[in-house]
């Protein structure tokens, strides 16, 4: 009597089935706004995670961290309600690990580290403030989760409130990677304490180019960069408007010139009814038109005529990285 063995294939599926599916969630304390995402999965190869929640609260550290350089006690106060509100949703769904990690403003706010230590003190959640190079890392981790880099030279751009990161990669490989302090609440606040209008944010730009420049160039020179990715929320904007403003789809790329028409219509409307007849939210209607100026200028340099925008961010790097 012969005995049948399962194959090395069955061996595999069977384990994959039985891979442990676990409740995690990523915190992205930004510029802008702090945001939570509630997801579960396995890790196990070629299987996505599922997201189960999002949220965002809009509390614009970036706005203290790049005027004064503290958080102010409003704000500091609404961080912590944020956490707290965090803390019960984690409990709610069951979440076994959690990943919160802090960006520009936190990196510049003296008071931050007061912030850090009492959101773990009271609810247990400890906040790394990471450097722009590990931003850069995690966000090119979930881009080549969602899209097929291989072969191709890509040029990924994260527009944050506080900086701007620049990576560039040979299909899943990351080979240089550079933050410069051009987010766009920062930008939005250098106008603001020059007295200057929207439609003199080229005298802002101007100041960031010849930095921005050196690093394109630097690995751009002489390889082809198939196409950009854009990441953040003012990008997913971007690609709204494309379909809102010049009634385009489909709405996961920009053009150059696609870019160059959205800014010309958002210039023609105010900030006002940027909220009221385009229904941006407050926080997002003051920042796109910087955004959009930044990827302009970026692809200008660049010469890339075409920006892939796939819907992940930081959050989703870091499920990834906890799920590696």
């Amino acid at each position: 009597m012969f005995l049948m063995l399962p194959s090395l294939d069955t061996l595999a599926k069977e384990g994959e089935s039985r891979a442990v599916t676990r409740r995690i969630s990523a915190i992205d304390i930004g510029s802008n706004a702090i945001r939570m995402m509630v997801a579960e999965g396995s890790g196990s190869a070629g299987t996505p995670f599922h997201v189960l929640k999002k949220f965002r609260a809009p509390v614009r550290l970036g706005h203290d961290a790049f005027t004064t350089g503290v958080i102010s006690e409003h704000n500091f106060d609404l961080a912590l309600s944020t956490f707290e509100q965090f803390s019960e949703t984690n409990k709610k769904w069951g979440v076994e690990k959690v990943r919160a990690v802090a960006t520009s403003a936190c990196r510049e706010a003296k008071n931050a580290q007061a912030l850090i230590s009492l959101v773990q003190k009271n609810f247990g959640i400890k906040i790394e403030v990471i450097e722009g190079s590990e931003e850069g890392r995690l966000i090119h981790l979930a881009v080549q989760k969602e899209l097929d880099l291989a072969g191709k030279n890509t040029m990924l751009i994260d527009v944050g409130g506080g900086s701007v990161e620049v990576t560039f990669s040979h299909g899943h490989k990351m080979m240089a990677t550079k933050s410069f302090p051009m987010g766009t609440v920062r930008v939005l606040e250098n106008l603001s304490k020059r007295k200057l209008h929207e439609s003199q944010l080229g005298v802002i730009m101007g100041e960031f180019i010849p930095d921005l420049a050196a690093h394109i160039h630097k690995n751009a020179d002489g390889i082809k960069t198939d196409f950009a990715i854009g990441t953040g929320g003012n990008l997913e904007c971007m690609a709204q408007l494309k379909g809102q403003l010049l009634k385009k789809s489909p709405t996961t790329y920009v053009t150059l010139t696609e870019l160059g028409e959205i800014i010309k219509g958002l210039r023609g409307i105010s900030v006002k009814d940027r909220i009221e007849k385009l229904k941006l939210r407050p926080d997002r209607a003051d920042v796109i038109v910087p955004a959009c100026l930044l990827i302009e200028t970026i692809m200008r340099q660049a010469e890339v005529e075409k920006i892939v925008i796939p819907n992940v961010g930081l959050r989703d790097g870091l499920i990834w990285s906890m799920l590696s």
